[in-house]
């Protein structure tokens, strides 16, 4: 067949760590959620106490609220056991989600920084204000732990004591102080029993030096020493591990040392309702809708105090239009200590939520927002009582969420596959992979292959395509789309039970890797091949593999074409103003707009629902930047150069 040539920006970059067999498990390297650039404007102004954040927001840069650097990684996925949703995660990567260009191989230096914004220490204000003592209990207090992949990675490469975490104090004299620091250790060797029934460790440092940090600008910061260590056996690839999760920061005066806090919050991500995927076409999720949803679910609440607490929970369901069109009243919830009962022992912490039918349709798509909320009484810390998930259906389905935590290869010759059912017979067009890149490989092969089933494994190669895969800057997309040659219809009379596999043949001359998402175990669906015989994989996530099914998908044919899946006019460019208004065409009825500059670093900016759409540019520098329109249903983006000029 004939070979394409798919040119793509590779977004995140992996280096083998864990091999299992034939399976290989690899660490990030690029990371682009890691990537995404907080662009809050920041106050001048210092902090007054209290200081707490849980990183519970939904960002993925810590918030300009609190913090004042951009390279710690937000996110839930690498935590095990969070103390509330969401934690602040120090590896090797740097606020534009690479590998430190500073780190050396079998060197250990600092990667990663979490600084605090200044912070009012020298007085307490409100009603009479007056200086601030040692006597006034002052406690700068978190909770951490290592990375529990680690364990695995570090079982390969061997532990790396010089590895560590450091807090250090701004002092009055303008140097940084270490005043608390631990070495690397494993995930495995924290004792629950010793540390109230968690798996992350809890640091209580009272402040008491009034001539050092008893002052007007005082600032702590996390940063961590990594040790990057090249694979003997693979010289291409590398090792970045030792990660770091932090959590639950929290400084004030008046506190005491039993660690403690008044707050009932949410400690996991809001998920899908769908049983076996994150997403689906909705054309399938409507003609099964039933058998789709999962039979009941639960959040996860945890009572972080020493006391019994009363909260009000209620899960709600909006559409597009943001009604709500479901509401689960969780009712009034007698939530115990978390350290008398350990998350799993105490079913109080885990309402019930019954099966719930998304509306069906004819449409192409459809998009739900799942609302998890907590009502509090004389409770404090309410921005972790409120967890979201975005419900969507479009034209592929997803076991993965999106987001990659690690990568995932086969060494030397050998199969990959990915299982997925349909619900009534359907056309397979494309499939997106998040390919990730390996390191001095600039361009990969492989076959794209599709195959049917028998007996629970796949059997006969249906499909196959030649493809070839380059690792270059032309487009931001997470994902690449191969579209398939000729489009493969997907009936009974060649795919029994409307069963079918996706996936790739290598050889054991190319290096290729996929996006690896820790949020949902399907390994039971992935299956790989290296010696005549399909075996499921041992790896408890999902391959992020998406076919696309449905109507015709249209992709920019190559470099340099000038066919692309959809054109969209923006205006006035340059722009001297606040605003410019972005013109799509009306076949595009469900997309999104963001706007990069051109590092690569995504800007948040508003953008209304108006037709053309209005993008608020105001809070952008003078300069040039790409604006990229991505339709929603196709996965398919456009990007266009846009100028913004500043008198």
């Amino acid at each position: 067949m004939m070979t394409k040539k798919y040119k793509i920006l590779l977004l995140c970059v992996f280096f083998p760590l864990l091999l299992c067999g034939q399976e290989v498990l690899l660490p990030l390297q690029y990371s682009p959620a890691a990537a995404e650039t907080n662009t809050t404007k920041k106050s001048n102004l210092p902090m007054l106490l209290p200081f707490f954040d849980d990183f519970s927001a939904t960002d993925s840069r810590p918030s300009a609220d609190y913090w004042c650097d951009d390279f710690a990684f937000i996110c839930n996925d690498y935590a095990k056991d969070p103390v509330s949703v969401g934690v602040a995660t120090l590896d090797a990567l740097d606020d534009k989600g690479n590998v430190y260009t500073h780190l050396v191989p079998r060197q250990t230096k600092v990667a990663d920084y979490l600084t605090s914004n200044p912070i009012r220490l020298d007085s307490v204000f409100g009603a009479e204000p007056r200086a601030l003592h040692a006597f006034d209990s002052v406690f700068l207090s978190f909770y951490f732990q290592p990375n529990a992949y680690d364990d695995l990675f570090i079982s390969q490469a061997g532990n790396l004591p010089s590895d560590s975490l450091v807090l250090e104090f701004f002092s009055s004299d303008s140097s940084w102080l270490n005043v608390w620091s631990t070495k690397g250790f494993r995930h495995d060797e924290i004792n629950p029993a010793d540390n109230k029934g968690r798996t992350f460790i809890e640091v209580l440092i009272p402040i008491t030096d009034e001539e050092k940090f008893f002052h007007k600008s005082f600032q702590f910061r996390f940063k961590n020493y990594v040790t990057l260590v090249d694979d003997y056996l693979y010289p291409s690839w590398q090792i970045n591990f030792s990660q770091w999760n932090i959590d639950y920061v929290y400084l004030d005066f008046n506190r005491d040392r039993n660690g403690y806090y008044k707050d009932v919050c949410f400690a996991r991500n809001a998920h899908s309702f769908l049983k076996n995927y994150f997403a689906m076409p909705y054309k399938q999720y409507s003609n099964n809708a039933f058998d789709e949803i999962i039979l009941n679910d639960t959040v996860l609440i945890s009572n972080l105090d020493n006391v019994n607490h009363n909260v009000n929970y209620k899960c709600e369901v909006r559409n597009q239009a943001g009604n709500v069109i479901k509401t689960f009243p969780g009712g009034t919830n007698y939530i115990q200590p978390f350290d008398q009962y350990g998350y799993y022992d105490n079913p109080s912490t885990t309402p019930t939520i019954f099966p719930f039918i998304f509306p069906v349709g004819n449409t192409d798509s459809a998009s739900f927002k799942i609302n998890h909320i907590l009502s509090e009484t004389d409770l404090g810390f309410t921005q972790n009582d409120t967890i979201t998930f975005n419900q969507n259906f479009y034209n592929y389905y997803a076991y993965d969420n999106g987001t990659a935590e690690y990568g995932y290869t086969l060494m030397g010759n050998g199969l990959l596959a990915l299982k997925f059912k349909l619900n009534l017979a359907d056309t397979l067009r494309a499939v997106n992979f998040f390919f990730d890149r390996i390191k001095n490989v600039d361009e990969t092969s492989f076959t794209l292959c599709v195959w049917n089933e028998n007996g629970n494994i796949p059997d006969a190669r249906i499909y196959e395509q030649e493809v070839t895969v380059a690792f270059d800057t032309l487009t931001r997309n997470d994902f690449v789309t191969i579209l398939l040659d000729k489009p493969l219809y997907i009936g009974s009379d060649n795919f029994p039970f409307l069963v079918f596999y996706v996936g790739f043949e290598k050889s054991k001359y190319e290096d290729i890797a996929v996006g690896f998402d820790v949020s949902r175990a399907s390994n039971t669906n992935t299956f790989y091949n290296i010696d005549g015989n399909w075996v499921n994989s041992v790896y408890q996530g999902s391959l992020m593999i998406r076919p696309l099914l449905g109507k015709p998908v249209s992709i920019p044919a190559g470099i340099g074409s000038v066919d692309t899946p959809f054109d969209f006019s923006v205006y006035p460019n340059p722009s001297t103003g606040e605003f410019v208004k972005v013109d799509v065409p009306s076949t595009l009825r469900d997309y999104s707009v963001d706007v990069f500059d051109i590092c690569g670093r995504k800007y948040s900016v508003e953008v209304s629902d108006n037709i053309p759409a209005t993008v608020n540019t105001g809070g952008l520098k003078g300069g040039v930047y790409i604006l990229t329109v991505t339709d929603n249903i196709s996965g398919l983006s456009v990007s266009k150069k846009i100028i913004i000029g500043r008198r």
